[in-house]
């Protein structure tokens, strides 16, 4: 009668014992799960999130003179770029926008909605359509309360989710 007594009690205390275990490990394997679904479905929407910055252009003509070609009394900066992935860019006002000019130090343009009066801001257009999505052309206006020196400029256009284009022009 001993003997089944302690296996009786050896038995309990297994189950006891892999009850635990299963109510430690399962959890954190749910956990670790989502966290990588999660990880997967950012890394498909970057995947299929892709733009192409198509022309940038300032406001000054071939002498380098400020021509206000929009009438809107500050220099603009003109940049158009074209969504080649098949993914909606949602939150256009979110986007970032780099110009480093001449090779100095790099500047962060806000949007309009975000610049507090401030300039450079940039607002944006669709060209051709009413929302960012495959092969529609966003035309983007960067201004400035006083001209830009003409030279080369290197332009960023970064999308909410990480996705970038670099574009080289010169004014």
């Amino acid at each position: 009668m001993d003997k089944v007594l302690s296996t009786i009690l050896l038995v309990v205390a297994a189950v006891v014992c892999v009850t635990m275990v299963i109510n430690a490990v399962y959890p954190a394997i749910m956990s670790s799960s989502g966290a990588m679904s999660s990880a997967s479905a950012r890394m498909n929407e970057r995947m299929r999130s892709q733009i192409e910055i198509i022309n940038a252009a300032g406001e000054l003509d071939e002498d380098g003179v400020w021509q206000d070609t929009n009438s809107n009394n500050y220099f603009d900066v003109f940049v158009w770029v074209k969504n080649i992935g098949t993914e909606v860019v949602v939150d256009v006002e979110r986007c970032d926008i780099f110009i480093n000019g001449n090779q100095t130090v790099w500047a962060w343009i806000p949007h309009v909605d975000y610049a507090e009066g401030a300039f450079p801001q940039w607002d944006y257009l669709i060209e051709n359509g009413s929302e960012w999505s495959t092969a529609t052309t966003l035309k983007m206006e960067v201004s400035y309360e006083t001209a830009l020196p003409s030279g080369e400029y290197r332009l960023r256009v970064l999308i909410p989710n990480g996705v970038s284009d670099d574009y080289y022009f010169s004014m």
